[in-house]
């Protein structure tokens, strides 16, 4: 559980967050203009909401069975298209470079 901060620092990063959103620029490239540290950030803008990245049924596109060239997997503004004959290690090291991006 998070421990409890006084009201006005709250505040202060609840600001900083908002800006950030609206900027419209990525957290990393926002946070090194501001000289805002970027793991702070990161920290303060999950402790204002429950869930920062929602899955919801409108964040998936059903497949059908006549769609047997592969799968396309989009998130966050990244599409993956994973062929029918993929190689799976091929597969991981891609999941595995993507997981180091900080966006």
């Amino acid at each position: 559980m998070p421990r409890p901060f006084p009201e006005e620092k709250k505040r202060e990063w609840q600001e900083r967050v908002r800006i950030q959103q609206e900027s419209g620029q990525s957290m990393s490239h926002w946070c090194r203009e501001q000289q805002v540290n970027y793991d702070s950030f990161l920290y303060w803008k999950k402790r204002f909401s429950a869930d920062p990245f929602p899955l919801n049924r409108a964040s998936f596109q059903e497949l059908t069975a006549d769609q047997g060239t592969g799968i396309s997997i989009e998130y966050r503004g990244i599409r993956l298209h994973i062929d029918k004959c993929f190689d799976p290690s091929t597969l991981r090291n891609c999941l595995l470079a993507l997981r180091e991006i900080k966006c």
